[in-house]
């Protein structure tokens, strides 16, 4: 008699889902200091610096020097000060560029690590005024006008950080009190597959597809108007790998074909020299040094991500393609390139985290990102659990303690992006984009900071509205509010931190933010919208570091070989004996040729809808002519 194919949840790896991840929520570690040692060590060193220079910029003055001399010293206390103590029409124009280029290249400086630029623009903008006055003599009231003003400001925004870390502290003993009532959602839950792909997310299935299994060489269809920041290609490239393996993990995983290619094309679009060249200029204006190798210093925006993607995709399909040396490398010209394995580019992830104090290494050059730095350690984790390696403990308790020392405030919630010369963040930064970004990185190893960082944000910036769309807080003048580059469809400021929040409440498991972001991204941005953007399920990057693949879908019987885009697989998945399938037609109906692997050797297999029956060959394949509908249902399953 013919086994006929029932899914069984849980396949493999299940436990109860009402088991708790965590017992209870840990409260937010009490301080008595706004910050950690090691960034109020880099504090200190920038305060003592802006004070010499605060005295190298009245020394002229104090001196009696020329007037050259103090609108040059006076330009350094503040952009635009020296052009404000020549005066007149001019003076006042030159003072208002001078703070616009200085705002600028503050801006570049973090956007692209120009760790010169700001004092560049400073000293220069100080000259500029010295010899704009040549002959003249300023304006007697600014040389004392300009020191005093600089120091209110200067005590004014100290007051302000007093009181900001005080306001923290009185916002996380309320906070502990509240968390101390709240129940954990994070649940252990079992490994099965997910429903089949919904319209919305089968069209943006087929847009990433179509650009992931065109020549690896060809680049038709990414955006290259940006090359730095969210619209660059490696952002492009890890949305759609990270994506993609999601897919196949919860969707797909008896399907490989071209779903497989397509994710390993995109790794090797990652190492090509258009998606990596950047590196070279921001190492060059960012760290002072000619570096042509991407992966040796720094950059963990592109070989964490990497990392991340090859172990998705490691994960999720049960092949290892970059394991072998040189598999992974990146060629700069005909004479110099760079060759790594899988494991070999993550080494050099392990010695960046090592080489600081911080346990944490910079994105651009000289600039520590939170969300960064937790999938790096992801990147690791999952090479460790697919390969017995010890990578995540190489880097020790450190990257733990600055987690909770150096990068989590007085309220529970984290710094997203901090200087590592000089140990100030970037509060625009902060905020629902950026501290929702990191959450589904941090339930592998760290489930209970998890549970707290999104209980805390769930108090501060989301909650489900009686009618049960999400209402939600943005910050201003932020990645919040921040439109991002167009690479994957048409985007809007709010998609940017709702996407955010779907996906971490997902990966939580909190159903009811789940269904009220799904119900505003739809309201806000077309219905379907937010099946684009679904391609997870409770703990999936969790179970896809500390499960993998459940024994039935890593030796079950699968479906090797499709044509695309004939037949759109929207959902594969095995219990070890049968497989069971939903195909969609692609273009236009035809009959094509499905090709099926893993099949016990010799034995015969039936079309449970048609009737049809085949025979596996030797090495376990088969194949089948099949012409899918619209939507065609297809289980293979073992006969007696």
């Amino acid at each position: 008699m013919a086994t006929q194919f029932v899914e069984t949840p849980g396949v493999g790896l299940a436990t109860s889902p009402s088991d708790r991840l965590v017992d209870r929520i840990p409260p937010i570690p009490a301080r008595d200091r706004p910050h950690g040692p090691l960034t109020a060590y880099r504090l200190r060193r920038f305060y003592i610096g802006m004070a010499a220079l605060f005295l190298l910029g009245v020394a002229p003055v104090a001196l009696g020097m020329s007037a050259q001399w103090k609108a040059f010293g006076l330009g350094l206390l503040v952009p635009g000060g020296g052009f404000l103590y020549t005066g007149g029409l001019v003076g006042a124009i030159g003072a208002l560029l001078s703070l616009v280029a200085f705002a600028v290249i503050m801006f570049i400086w973090w956007a692209r690590g120009v760790i010169l630029g700001p004092p560049g623009v400073l000293v220069g903008t100080a000259l500029l005024s010295a010899a704009w006055i040549e002959g003249r003599e300023g304006i007697v009231a600014m040389e004392y006008a300009i020191p005093v003003a600089v120091l209110a400001v200067h005590g004014y925004l100290a007051l302000r950080r007093r009181g900001r870390f005080a306001a923290q502290r009185a916002r996380g003993t309320e906070l502990n009190e509240l968390l101390a009532r709240t129940q954990p959602i994070l649940r252990e839950a079992p490994v099965e597959a997910s429903p089949e792909m919904p319209e919305g997310q089968i069209r943006e299935f087929r847009r990433m597809l179509d650009l992931a299994l065109q020549p690896v060489e060809e680049w038709k269809g990414f955006a290259t108007n940006d090359t730095w920041q969210d619209g660059a290609l490696r952002y492009q490239i890890c949305t759609m790998s990270w994506n993609l393996a999601f897919g196949q993990y919860t969707q797909l995983p008896a399907f490989h074909g071209y779903l497989n290619r397509a994710q390993e094309n995109l790794i090797r679009k990652h190492i090509d020299r258009k998606t990596w060249n950047y590196w070279y200029w921001e190492s060059l204006w960012g760290n002072f040094r000619i570096e042509k190798n991407p992966v040796t210093i720094d950059n963990i925006m592109l070989s964490g991500f990497l990392g991340v993607s090859l172990g998705l995709f490691e994960t999720a399909s049960g092949t290892s393609p970059f394991s072998a040396p040189g598999s992974l490398t990146f060629r700069w010209d005909e004479k110099t390139a760079f060759p790594y394995s899988h494991a070999t580019m993550l080494d050099e992830v392990v010695k960046n985290y090592e080489r600081y104090d911080f346990g944490w290494f910079p994105c651009e050059p000289r600039w520590i990102y939170s969300m960064c730095n937790l999938v790096g350690h992801t990147s690791l984790a999952l090479h460790d659990a697919r390969h017995g390696t010890d990578m995540v403990d190489r880097i020790g308790g450190r990257f733990e303690q600055t987690m909770t020392d150096e990068m989590m405030m007085a309220d529970g919630r984290i710094k997203v992006c901090t200087s590592t010369p000089f140990g100030f963040e970037v509060p625009s930064l902060s905020g629902l984009f950026g501290e929702t970004w990191g959450i589904r990185f941090l339930t592998p190893h760290a489930p209970e900071q998890a549970e707290r960082l999104w209980q805390v944000l769930k108090q501060d910036f989301i909650k489900r509205k009686p009618d049960g769309s999400l209402e939600f807080k943005l910050l201003p003048l932020g990645w919040d509010t921040r439109k991002p580059a167009n690479f994957s469809f048409e985007q809007w400021p709010e998609l940017n931190p709702l996407t955010m929040v779907l996906w971490a409440a997902l990966e939580m498991g909190d159903d009811e933010i789940v269904a009220a972001t799904r119900q505003s991204i739809d309201a806000m941005y077309g219905a379907g919208m937010a099946d684009m953007l679904t391609w997870t399920r409770r703990n999936t990057v969790r179970d896809m570091v500390t499960k993998g693949l459940p024994e039935a879908w890593r030796n079950g019987p699968l479906l090797d070989e499709a044509t695309y885009p004939e037949v759109i697989v929207t959902r594969a998945v095995s219990d070890g004996a049968a497989l069971s399938l939903v195909l969609r037609g692609g273009n236009k109906p035809v009959r094509t040729r499905l090709g099926f692997a893993r099949l016990v050797p010799g034995r015969g297999y039936r079309v449970v809808q048609t009737g049809e029956r085949l025979t596996a060959d030797a090495q376990g394949r088969a194949s089948l002519d099949f012409q899918p509908d619209d939507r065609s249902v297809l289980d293979l399953v073992p006969e007696c």
